[in-house]
């Protein structure tokens, strides 16, 4: 009797010894690293509080080039983060007199980025992405206020995981900079973004 207790335990032990190293197993093959592109948007300037009388801003063109980590936290929900560099380009709507020059004239600004971000995996190829960004305004001469504060993020990918350890994404999102500013004004502004963020990961058990 008591031999038999000792084997069942063992076998207990052993199983769940066998789940655990599984499950550790799973959650490093999940460690990724990688490489993103973001474009194919607009990008846009405004105030929650618009001023009358105020230059207006169109979008023109951005880009964003970035280095991402993914680590897991269960077997659907992922951390996400990394360093990102951003250019934008944008219009200059001057509202000036009509015996005035008013003619509109393009302006770029740089930022650096930082997103803490959650990715929710579901049906195998998707995932929900959302999360903040701290924002460093990289710009010497920036034709709007200073845009180093915390924003925020919400996007929807599909992705594909090959067999190799490479993954692919794409991910449509939308993005607002300096939700909290560091360096508050009065009518501060804010950038907002909706662009494709297109990813290439690869899983850092397949380096061993």
């Amino acid at each position: 009797m008591k031999r038999t207790i000792f084997i069942t335990l063992a076998i207990l032990f052993i199983n769940q010894s066998l789940l655990i190293a599984q499950e550790n197993e799973t959650r490093l093959s999940a460690n990724k690293i990688g490489i993103t592109f973001s474009s194919f948007g607009e990008n846009d300037v405004f105030r929650f509080d618009e001023l009358d009388g105020a230059a207006s801003y169109n979008s023109d063109y951005f880009f964003t080039l970035g280095i991402n980590y993914v680590y897991p936290l269960n077997k659907w929900l992922e951390a996400e983060t990394g360093i990102e560099y951003s250019k934008h380009n944008i219009i200059i709507e001057p509202n000036l007199p009509p015996d005035m020059d008013n003619s509109s004239r393009k302006a770029n600004f740089s930022l650096i980025n930082v997103p803490v971000t959650l990715r929710a995996n579901f049906l195998k190829y998707f995932f929900v992405n959302g999360g903040l960004i701290v924002d460093i305004d990289a710009s010497t001469n920036s034709p709007i206020d200073n845009q180093t504060g915390i924003g925020a993020l919400i996007g929807l990918s599909a992705k594909y995981d090959f067999k190799s350890g490479v993954s692919v994404f794409v991910n449509p999102y939308t993005k607002i900079h300096s939700l909290i500013p560091f360096l508050d004004t009065e009518h501060h502004q804010r950038v907002w973004e909706n662009g494709i963020r297109i990813g290439i990961t690869y899983d850092l058990r397949k380096m061993k």
